[in-house]
């Protein structure tokens, strides 16, 4: 009896381990190969853009934009739009996000969580 209740505890911990790497999947964001400052500029789609600078930081754009060769990351929020200057300079690369990939590691993560939760919850009973 005491080896059944051994086996169960062990398979509700790796189930939760399970879990919490599924629950890391499920913020995950996929973002498509480097493109170049213009590129972005130019781009007609609606998808948000991942800037990496010189020195590690890591920002977030909805947008964007060219306005007399200086260029702008736009962010929209409510009932304003943040306009910040970028510095072709200081940036080491530009990412647009890959809504598909990004849409199908949530969906998995989400499944493998649930999974996870329903096995747990049979196995403790």
């Amino acid at each position: 009896m005491n080896k059944l209740r051994f086996l169960k505890r062990y398979f509700f911990y790796e189930y939760f381990m399970l879990l919490v790497c599924a629950s890391m999947l499920y913020s995950c964001k996929v973002y498509q190969d480097p493109i170049s400052l213009n590129e972005a500029a130019n781009n007609t789609s609606s998808n948000v853009f991942k800037v990496t600078m010189l020195n590690g930081d890591e920002y977030i754009y909805d947008n964007i934009e060219v306005n007399n060769n200086n260029y702008f990351g736009i962010n929209k929020k409510p009932n304003e739009i943040v306009e910040t200057p970028l510095i072709k300079n200081e940036i080491k690369s530009i990412q647009e996000k890959n809504r598909k990939s990004s849409s199908l590691s949530n969906l998995i993560g989400v499944g493998v969580g649930i999974g996870s939760v329903v096995l747990a919850i049979l196995m403790m009973q």
